[in-house]
């Protein structure tokens, strides 16, 4: 030992090691916090990874749901329905100068500079208001503003429903943030949400009040074409958008075109006396929409003369011959130009007038000569039916195999069928421009050519020598035409036919003998209605066969068609349940004479033929069945609706009346404690919510689930103008 060593106290060397002691367990318990401080932030790091990965479904969940919502009012269910995208493309282009007299015309350079209003255009049938409406899409109008447009085309294209969903669904692409004023009524009816207008119309108004939306113009061109039953509600719902009071639609604008005629121009007097410069009438533009159908003419002449080698003075004497004849329009143009490129006329002035002299006079004059020129009558008459009266365009495979139908065959591989490319070239041969194929599906070149054929019921006119096909097909007489193809050709399949292929192989082309059969299954039931077809008519036994549930055809075309509905699958139809939710009167008239069993009940709802016709709204097989002694209250087995109670939730106004008269219990409650009248101020049908008022329904009543009133039901689903009419009643 040294001796510094030996002469430190205990003390000394005991607090030499108390002191070391501490500094290791200092650091000691710094090693122990980092640690502990290490695994927190470990532990928080895996907390916030837990939560960033819960908001990414989150986020991602509600994505979808929105992608889910967007699809939705597109509005289609395979790849043969048409878009609202087609009917815009399908229009011709404008000729370059033309539509000048409306560019220039000073309401519409006002109009282009207001924050908000309408604009009303309308001109005469063939005038180019439809060309000059895609063209203010595509190019007219600012790009600094959102665009969105429906066109409207007569039975197809033609619901305020469809063109709602075509407008939501061009905003929430354009402004995909806006979609959030659709989610919650999207949470609340899902699929359902498409099929209520006051719903639509409700997220549309939200989504253009909303400030980030920004200017809007909502194009919609054609309203003469929108089903009359519904033009009043468009036109009240675009009032109110802009009637004086209202706030929050200060960057929408509305432009719109039609027909100029009373009965439409009456639906807007409440727009045309707010808004005195709104209308630009292109019927009182005649001399200057005369002058640019003229440019159109010395274009064409241009093109004509290249082709046929015309000589400059033979060209000058034609162009000027033709700017001579009176009521020209774009689309008297068109089939002049058509006609004049197939007739070899001479080519000297002589010849240009005899040429001229042939000319039709008039679109009607024209579309006889087309028509006039086939040596396939019945069969024109059969392809022109079906376009009247389809509820879509068909394809071209598709009419293929309609018109080869008929009664002499017994079976699809009977069809005589032609390629789809020879089948084209034949409807051209047979229809001329009458008809046109875009993308492959067929329509009419305009919505004159049908006007031209289709006959008045109201008024019959007697068809004329000269033009014997104008006014020559009644509506009911082109749906008889068309569901006696869908009947014949679904009885095919009662006969061993094989289902899993769409094609055979037949000299070097694939000919689809199956391609009719969803359009068949999904609509025959439509044009057997609407053909209103008499007692002991030829398709009727053929009808009688595919009602069969035990027949072969009914498992296939039922279950394509149930598809449509959105419903639950229903198994155990009696061919009575069939033919009154379809409501075909000489069908149910028939199988009543038979004795069929008017009580039997489905065995998925546990619902009645009775209980069936009415939630569909046929009030002739309703009252049918009722005089023969249907059960006027059996409520279904599934929610315990009465057949009043069904037609009430469904808005079957004219059913609901039909059965108030006869009797039915009005404050009848289902599984829920709901009354019809719960179930009408819930689903916002207006017309039965009144007659079941004037009935005197109980507006107080309850149901049983949270204790609701038709108020209470009514305020929830935003049915404004219901709530109007309850608190009247309750006062």
């Amino acid at each position: 030992m040294q001796a510094g060593e030996s002469a430190r106290s205990p003390f000394a060397i005991l607090a030499s090691c108390v002191s070391g002691f501490r500094t290791i367990a200092y650091r000691m318990v710094d090693q122990f916090t980092l640690i502990s401080l290490q695994e927190t932030a470990e532990e928080h790091r895996d907390i916030a990874k837990e939560q960033l990965q819960a908001l990414k479904d989150l986020a991602k969940e509600r994505l979808s749901k929105e992608q889910e919502c967007h699809q939705l009012f597109r509005v289609t269910t395979s790849s043969k329905d048409t878009t609202y995208e087609w009917y815009k493309d399908r229009v011709e282009e404008r000729v370059a100068n033309t539509c000048m007299w409306f560019l220039k015309h000073g309401h519409f350079q006002r109009w282009l500079k207001e924050d908000s209003g309408p604009l009303l255009v309308t001109a005469d049938p063939g005038c180019g208001k439809s060309v000059l409406a895609k063209y203010l899409i595509d190019h007219g109008l600012p790009r600094s503003t959102t665009i969105c447009y429906f066109f409207f085309k007569d039975q197809d294209q033609n619901t305020i429903r469809q063109a709602l969903c075509a407008l939501l669904h061009q905003l929430f692409s354009l402004k995909p943030f806006l979609i959030e004023h659709a989610m919650p009524q999207f949470s609340k009816d899902g699929q359902g949400l498409i099929n209520s207008t006051e719903s639509l119309w409700k997220i549309l108004r939200n989504a253009i009040k909303d400030p980030q939306a920004g200017p809007v113009i909502m194009v919609l061109d054609a309203l003469d074409e929108c089903a009359e039953s519904e033009f009043a509600d468009l036109t009240r719902n675009i009032e109110n958008q802009f009637r004086s009071g209202q706030s929050g639609y200060g960057r929408l604008k509305y432009l719109l075109t039609c027909r100029p005629y009373d009965q439409i121009m009456s639906k807007f007097r409440g727009l045309l006396d707010a808004f005195p410069n709104i209308r630009i009438p292109g019927e009182e533009e005649s001399e200057t929409i005369t002058q640019e159908v003229n440019r159109v003419i010395a274009r064409r002449v241009n093109q004509l003369s290249t082709e046929k080698c015309l000589s400059p003075e033979i060209k000058s004497h034609l162009e000027k011959r033709l700017q001579e004849t009176t009521h020209r329009t774009y689309l008297w143009v068109y089939l002049v130009f058509d006609y004049l490129g197939k007739e070899d006329f001479k080519r000297t002035p002589k010849g240009v007038e005899s040429a001229i002299a042939a000319l039709p006079r008039s679109i009607n004059e024209a579309y006889q000569q087309i028509l006039n020129k086939t040596k396939e009558d019945p069969m024109v008459r059969k392809a022109l039916s079906i376009i009247l009266a389809a509820s879509r365009p068909l394809t071209l495979s598709e009419m293929n195999v309609a018109v080869n139908v008929d009664y002499t065959l017994q079976s699809i591989h009977d069809l005589d069928l032609e390629d789809d490319e020879d089948f084209k070239m034949r409807l051209r041969s047979w229809c001329g421009l009458f008809v046109s194929v875009y993308q492959g599906n067929i329509y009419f070149l305009h919505q004159t050519a049908r006007e031209f054929l289709l006959a008045d019921l109201a008024s019959p006119t007697t068809v004329s020598s000269e033009l014997h096909w104008h006014h020559s097909i009644t509506i009911q007489e082109a749906h008889a035409v068309l569901v006696e193809l869908c009947v014949l050709y679904l009885n095919f399949f009662n006969s061993n036919v094989s289902l899993s292929t769409d094609a055979n192989r037949e000299a070097g082309h694939s000919i689809n003998r199956h391609t009719f059969l969803d359009y068949s299954a999904q609509n025959w039931g439509a044009h057997f209605r609407e053909a209103d077809i008499i007692d002991y008519a030829s398709i009727i036994p053929f009808a009688l066969r595919i009602c069969d549930p035990d027949s072969k055809s009914y498992s296939i075309w039922f279950r394509i068609y149930w598809k449509t509905t959105r419903m639950m699958s229903t198994k155990y139809f009696t061919d009575l349940m069939v033919a009154s939710y379809f409501g075909h009167r000489v069908v149910v008239k028939l199988l009543l004479d038979k004795d069929a069993k008017i009580e039997v009940k489905d065995s998925e709802h546990g619902r009645t033929p009775l209980s069936w016709a009415a939630g569909e709204g046929h009030e002739a097989i309703v009252k049918l069945l009722l005089e023969i002694g249907a059960n006027i209250e059996v409520k279904d087995s599934e929610d315990g609706w009465t057949p009043l109670q069904v037609a009430a939730k469904n808005g079957r106004d004219a059913v609901v009346k039909l059965l108030l008269e006869k009797g039915a219990n009005i404050e009848a409650k289902d599984s829920r404690s709901w009354t019809p009248l719960s179930w009408a101020a819930g689903e916002g049908h207006e017309a039965v919510v009144r007659l079941l008022l004037e009935k005197g329904a109980n507006v107080e009543v309850k149901n049983s689930e949270y204790g609701e009133t038709p108020l209470s039901l009514a305020t929830e689903y935003g049915h404004e103008a219901i709530v109007t009419l309850l608190l009247e009643a309750g006062q």
